[in-house]
């Protein structure tokens, strides 16, 4: 009887765990993703000190994280209030950007997909975008076109937005990340 137990404990624990495991590898759970107001982080994703479970969303997913001496990823689910990117508002990405050589702003789904526009552009780069005096960035979101740089949202649903900065100085010290050096994410306004 004794016997038994003991297998069924095992099973048990062997089931629990390969479940919990399959669950965060799934649903993406990063144990050291870090908020700083609209963009969180996870420092050590693109390092050989990446967390187990983060590996294993990676092997899940297909995604290519950037190596700490590439770039840094930061991504952007919420405005800077905590609210959800949602297409049926309209936002305003600006002010300072970290040092980088080069950066990219893309719009994607929740699941990480590009989005299917009618223009066809799903990001911006720092080479191609326009400048304006005072501001180093500031680009239009919203599902209806927008003077200046507008990237295009989704008819309905959620989004998110991540900035890929390559070849910056971040990549060493993503831990000591300043908040007043990343730019808003502010909601302009939202249909009814």
């Amino acid at each position: 009887m004794r016997f038994l137990s003991l297998i069924a404990a095992l099973l048990a624990g062997l089931v629990a765990g390969l479940g919990l495991t399959a669950l965060v590898a799934r649903d993406g759970v990063v144990f050291d993703r870090q908020q700083l107001g609209a963009w969180s982080f996870a420092a050590r994703i693109g390092s050989e000190n990446i967390d187990p479970y983060a590996r294993a969303r990676m092997l899940v997913s297909g995604e290519l994280p950037l190596a700490n001496g590439e770039g840094f990823s930061l991504v952007a689910s919420v405005d800077d209030q905590g609210e959800k990117l949602s297409a049926r508002c309209t936002y305003r990405v600006s002010g300072p950007l970290p040092a980088a050589r080069f950066w990219t702003l893309t719009i994607t789904t929740p699941d990480g997909q590009l989005l299917d526009t009618p223009l066809g552009r799903s990001s911006f780069t720092s080479a191609e975008i326009l400048r304006f005096a005072g501001e180093a960035v500031a680009i239009e979101v919203g599902s209806r076109p927008l003077a200046g740089n507008w990237l295009p949202a989704p008819a309905n649903g959620a989004f998110i937005l991540t900035l890929r900065l390559y070849e910056t100085p971040l990549s060493a010290t993503a831990t000591v990340l300043d908040r007043a050096k990343l730019p808003r994410v502010e909601r302009l306004g939202c249909a009814a």
